[in-house]
């Protein structure tokens, strides 16, 4: 684990990462969190790696903390500083990784660069006290297609949706499915039901023999249904839930059921 020291730090010597862990800025944020500095001064330092001569530093983590004081034109800043040679990545990771604010993708920009970096996914994933299968997701997020990964940026879909709708493969098509789950609130058994009918369709709207708006037009009368496990009436997968249940509870639930289906024979 790498460790630093707290200092005020020129503000003029600090140069910015050369790969940010955070890349969306949000300027009027940006300018809160300026305000907030100005009336209560900085509640977390930046961390900083210092150069060979001590004289410079590059940012580890706190960008956002530092273009701030930058809007407040100050001369220093209060800093976590690790000495020359420490590991980049590892001083930012030792900060970066503790935290719960990164978006996914600002998650799997972490996890691809110690993977470049030769490290096995197991030792990221007990870096990140996470799964290996959490690792791959969030590596396969880098390979979505633009739009998707705005909206992860933006946090305009939830990831489940997002992660259902990167199997609709026409530009176009997906374009207008993200317009009607950004409007409507899909839900991912909404966005699931879309991406089966894309599926279902999908030689037809690739080989432009239907349009994207035939494709919609047609969605709508596109159902799945499933089951009801309690009554055992068929219904569409978007109007059922699944429950997770301890093993006494799916027992009484079991019971409840069979004492149902009893009266009503």
């Amino acid at each position: 684990m790498v460790t630093g020291v707290y200092r005020k730090f020129p503000m003029a010597a600090i140069r910015p990462p050369p790969d940010p862990a955070r890349h969306a800025m949000d300027t009027g944020k940006l300018g809160d969190l300026a305000d907030s500095i100005a009336a209560e001064g900085l509640h977390q330092p930046v961390g900083l790696v210092l150069d060979v001569d001590g004289d410079g530093a590059t940012l580890a983590w706190g960008h956002r903390r530092l273009l701030a004081h930058r809007l407040l034109r100050a001369e220093y800043i209060d800093a976590k500083v690790f000495p020359h040679g420490t590991d980049l990545e590892l001083a930012r990771w030792s900060e970066n990784g503790q935290r719960d604010d990164l978006n996914p993708l600002e998650e799997a920009g972490e996890v691809r660069r110690f993977l470049d970096r030769g490290y096995p996914l197991a030792h990221i994933s007990r870096m990140f006290r996470r799964s290996e299968a959490w690792t791959k997701d969030r590596l396969a997020l880098l390979e979505l297609p633009d739009d998707l990964k705005a909206c992860i940026t933006d946090k305009s879909l939830p990831l489940a949706v997002v992660s259902v709708l990167r199997d609709v493969d026409h530009a176009g098509y997906r374009e207008s499915l993200i317009r009607e789950a950004v409007a409507n609130g899909a839900t991912s058994a909404v966005a699931e039901v879309w991406s089966a009918h894309y599926l279902a369709e999908r030689t037809r709207i690739i080989s432009n023999h239907v349009t994207v708006e035939q494709m919609i037009a047609e969605r709508a009368s596109f159902v799945i249904t499933v089951p009801c496990e309690w009554c055992g009436e068929a219904a569409p997968i978007e109007k059922s839930r699944t429950w997770r249940l301890c093993d006494g509870c799916h027992a009484e639930v079991s019971r409840a059921r069979a004492e149902a289906m009893a009266e009503n024979r």
